[in-house]
């Protein structure tokens, strides 16, 4: 079962609070608004400890660096109220004994209610008294269809066109990359050779030896 359908069976059985561990924290919030909207149909809420909750007119500011009062936006909202409640980075107070008691708490309400807290992390840090009541998934990196579609957004933003063939061989090169760190990637050929072009796997594939050699060494 790929990634896409595992979520949407957790929403629908109504896990919940779901643990999402990923570097690409934009590709994930897309995909879970995507979700949202054609699958759950549930309003979106994100929290982070700085800006508090965005998305929401009403919301907006609320629980900025009160990780605990974040939570109890979620009690607020009537039990119909159908939700995801995305938490980023949330697991830097997941370890203090309020938190703990208030997701456990939420855990046994919510399995009646349509709404998932969703906690995103670029680390998997679950405590021992909450292996049990939160289930984990590990973002995958983008399919070859994925970057496919990057490139071709990014072409289309250029006004550029290339072969098919040189296309299918910059996304193989691609492969094993973040969407970001393509993107990253791409705009130093498009710094080097003023385009994208048939020279680009080659820079592509160096780009990853080089950060392959850099985290070795780190």
């Amino acid at each position: 079962m790929n990634f896409l359908n595992e979520f949407v069976l957790l929403l629908k059985a109504r896990y919940p609070i779901i643990y999402i561990a990923t570097n690409e924290e934009e590709r994930i919030e897309y995909l879970i608004k995507y979700c949202a909207k054609k699958y759950v149909t549930r309003t979106y809420y994100s929290w982070d400890f700085v800006n508090g909750y965005q998305g929401n007119p009403n919301d907006v500011g609320f629980a900025a660096r009160n990780p605990l009062e974040a939570l109890d936006l979620i009690d607020k909202l009537t039990p119909e109220t159908a939700s995801l409640f995305v938490l980023k980075d949330y697991d830097n107070f997941i370890k203090d004994f309020s938190v703990i008691r208030k997701l456990k708490n939420l855990s046994r309400t919510l399995k009646t209610q349509p709404k998932n807290i969703i906690i995103v992390s670029s680390e998997i840090n679950i405590p021992d008294s909450l292996k049990e009541f939160i289930t984990l998934l590990e973002f995958p990196l983008p399919s070859y269809s994925e970057i496919l579609e990057e490139l071709n957004r990014l072409l289309s933003s250029l006004q550029q066109e290339i072969d098919p063939l040189t296309l299918n061989k910059i996304a193989t090169a691609c492969q094993g990359l973040s969407l970001e760190r393509i993107r990253r990637v791409l705009s130093k050929v498009i710094a080097k050779y003023g385009e994208i072009n048939e020279s680009s796997p080659n820079l592509i594939l160096q780009e990853k030896k080089t950060n392959y050699s850099t985290n070795s060494i780190t």
